[in-house]
C-alpha cells in the first residue's frame, strides 16, 4: 500500500477551503469557492488531477458530497486534452459532462470516460456546482479516481472519501433581539420584545480529514 499525503489551507476557524492529496505519482487538489455559504447559495468545487513520470489516463472521477447539496444540472465541466497527444494535434478543451445516472447516488456524482490523458503538463480539471439546502453545520466532501496506465491497460484506483474541502453552512436568522418594543411606552411597554438571538448552531461535523490510503502505482 502506497503512503498518502494530505495537506490543507484554511480560512477561519478550521474551515478548509483547499485540500491536496497524493498517491504514488498522482496529485489531486480540491477547492471550493465559498466555504461559508448560507442556505440557498450555490457553491462550486474544483478538482485538479496531475501525474508525474509516465503518463496515464483517468477514466473515472467520482465526487463525494453531502446529501443536502443539490447538484446543478449542466454545471459539471471537465477540462482535458482532446484530439490527440501533446504535439500531435491534442488541445486542452472544456466540455460539459453529465453524471452517470446508473452509478451516481444521492451523495456521489460519477463521471466516466474511455480515458482522459493526464500528466503534469496536461492536468485534468473538473468543476461541479451545488445549491446548498443544508441545516447550519459542517459538511465534508471527497473524491474517488479510477485510471489506466499508459499502454498497459492495467486498472488502478484511489479513494479519498474525507479529503475535503469542508463547508460550514451559516445560520440565516438575522432578526436580533426583537422588532416590536411597544407603541405606548407610558402604559404599554410592548408585549413582544422579540425572541430571536440570531446565533444559530454550527451542528456536528459530518466530514473532514481522516486517515486515507491510495492504490495508484508510483510509475
Amino acid at each position: 500500500m502506497i503512503a498518502l499525503a494530505v495537506g490543507a489551507s484554511a480560512l477561519g476557524a478550521g474551515v478548509a477551503t483547499a485540500e491536496t492529496a497524493t498517491s504514488g505519482a498522482y496529485t489531486f487538489t480540491r477547492t471550493v469557492d465559498n466555504a461559508s455559504p448560507k442556505v440557498g447559495d450555490t457553491i462550486t468545487y474544483t478538482t485538479v488531477s496531475s501525474k508525474s513520470g509516465l503518463e496515464g489516463y483517468v477514466n473515472r472521477l467520482t465526487e463525494i458530497h453531502a446529501g443536502c447539496l443539490e447538484f446543478v444540472p449542466g454545471s459539471a465541466k471537465i477540462s482535458k486534452l482532446m484530439g490527440g497527444l501533446p504535439g500531435l494535434g491534442g488541445v486542452m478543451k472544456e466540455t460539459v459532462e453529465t453524471p452517470n445516472a446508473s452509478q451516481s447516488t444521492a451523495t456521489t456524482k460519477v463521471f466516466t470516460s474511455n480515458g482522459w490523458y493526464n500528466n503534469s503538463k496536461n492536468p485534468i480539471t473538473m468543476k461541479t456546482s451545488y445549491v446548498v439546502k443544508c441545516d447550519p453545520g459542517t459538511y465534508g466532501s471527497g473524491l474517488t479516481v479510477g485510471a489506466t496506465l499508459l499502454g498497459g491497460g492495467a486498472g488502478t484506483s484511489a479513494s479519498f472519501p474525507e479529503m475535503g474541502p469542508a463547508i460550514v453552512v451559516q445560520t440565516t436568522d438575522p432578526t436580533g433581539p426583537g422588532t416590536d418594543p411597544g407603541t405606548d411606552p407610558g402604559t404599554n411597554p410592548g408585549t413582544n420584545p422579540g425572541t430571536g438571538g440570531g446565533t444559530g448552531s454550527l451542528g456536528s461535523l459530518s466530514g473532514g480529514l481522516g486517515s486515507l490510503s491510495g492504490l495508484f502505482g508510483s510509475s
